[in-house]
């Protein structure tokens, strides 16, 4: 189900250098969220910035009916959001795209962000770990000014990594994993971050023949299928982020 819907704005503030976390209150009638999927906003009713702009659920809250996204400011439609103030209203379209497949428990689970990738990711290790789903969590940033002051993220302990090692282990998400995570062909890994990172995850995962799912991260013109601006190659063909996607099992992505 997608709905175009007006939400309010309950809170947006910044959490890390360049980092934002909005929180809105979702309608009922639009159906729920599911780790993985995305929305779109308008940002602003004139005509520049003309397209709306896709952010993926960093958190779904059904009872108290809210959502919220984590996003960067990175040109003039963040910049727009980042302005938006508690009680403002937002045109918003969502829920959109597929979502994580949930490991049913036989094997470990490890989900790994890098950077912006971390919204969805995050949402997931919360849904897993509210249905009794162990999952290691796997965080990885340039360096300390990037690591994000909220709740959700402090509770769901992740394992930081920093590029330069000003705070956790020193190295990216891949090396993290090498070096550290024991998996076998029961293991699920999940990722959404950069595409070298999404490629070292399946690496990884492939082996020992376990199954690996990615969140890509194509920029997005309309949101629900209609202009083929965000395809990614798969072993069948091109196939629509935004669509097919964002979720893809990583096996079936060619990996330039």
């Amino acid at each position: 189900m997608l709905k175009q819907l007006q939400s309010q704005v309950l809170s947006n503030r910044q959490i890390s250098a360049d980092f934002f976390e909005l929180s809105m209150r979702w309608d009922k009638t639009a159906g729920i969220a599911l780790p993985g999927q995305f929305l779109t906003i308008r940002v602003s009713q004139d005509s520049v910035p003309l397209l709306r702009r896709p952010f993926a659920f960093a958190g779904f809250d059904e009872p108290e009916q809210t959502a919220s996204i984590i996003y960067q400011k990175r040109g003039r439609g963040t910049e727009i959001l980042c302005g938006k103030q508690a009680g403002e209203s937002l045109d918003v379209i969502g829920p959109l795209g597929n979502h994580f497949p949930v490991n049913d428990g036989q094997g470990e689970s490890v989900a790994a962000a890098g950077g912006i990738g971390l919204g969805p990711i995050l949402f997931l290790v919360n849904y897993l770990r509210e249905r009794d789903v162990p999952v290691t969590f796997i965080f990885g940033c340039r360096n300390s000014s990037y690591i994000p002051d909220n709740t959700a993220f402090k509770t769901a302990s992740p394992n930081i990594c920093t590029d330069d090692g000003s705070v956790g282990f020193k190295g990216n998400t891949i090396s993290y994993l090498e070096q550290n995570i024991k998996i076998n062909d029961k293991s699920v890994l999940y990722g959404c971050g950069p595409e070298a990172m999404l490629k070292g995850l399946s690496g990884f995962a492939d082996s020992v023949g376990a199954a690996s799912f990615v969140s890509v991260e194509q920029v997005m013109a309309c949101g629900v299928g209609a202009c083929m601006g965000c395809v990614v190659k798969t072993a069948s063909g091109y196939a629509r982020s935004c669509k097919e996607g964002p979720v893809f099992s990583a096996k079936d992505i060619v990996w330039e």
